[in-house]
């Protein structure tokens, strides 16, 4: 099996970091993985915000959890370094070009031993005031939408294998 394959079967999402924030330069190696990541048309229109800092990350998911009913526990799994994916709202190619920035970005993370997991409550919660307040602040362009986040950082605990369900899967000659 190549490595990329290992590196794609053995992902996992953490659900558990430790808060200590990984270097720089590795966090800006995801980043670049992520902008390597294919985009439609060749626009490449998407801006990366990364939160390196663990009470901003901390005082954003607090944010998401009083706007989305999420709980006093919710914390983006204690990440001490969010990435932010966005993008100008009503673009076309939005979801899928975020997408495959966010697949680089996660992959990378698990060849550099990090872990990651993809969090979906800020792009639903992204346009609610208390939230908007922190993403312009920490530098997400008020002109964009969310379109997905990355929790990153050490694994405090390693987050088991899922059965995988098998695929369908139709190849026309």
């Amino acid at each position: 099996m190549s490595e990329l394959m290992n590196i794609i079967k053995s992902r996992r999402s953490t659900r558990a970091f430790q808060p200590e924030l990984p270097p720089k330069e590795q966090i800006m190696q995801l980043v670049e993985a992520a902008e390597w990541a294919p985009s439609g048309v060749g626009k490449f229109l998407w801006h990366f915000t990364v939160v390196y800092n663990a009470e901003k990350s901390y005082k954003l998911a607090r944010a998401v959890a009083a706007v989305d009913n999420r709980g006093p526990e919710y914390n983006f799994y204690g990440s001490p370094v969010q990435i932010i994916i966005s993008y100008k709202r009503d673009e076309h190619h939005a979801f899928v070009d975020g997408a495959a920035a966010m697949e680089n970005l996660l992959l990378m993370a698990t060849e550099l031993g990090l872990g990651s997991c993809w969090i979906n409550q800020l792009r639903e919660t992204c346009d609610k005031p208390e939230v908007r307040t922190l993403l312009t602040e920490y530098g997400v362009p008020e002109d964009h939408i969310v379109i997905c986040s990355a929790s990153i950082g050490y694994i405090a605990k390693e987050t088991p294998a899922k059965p995988r369900k098998e695929g369908k899967v139709t190849f026309t000659e």
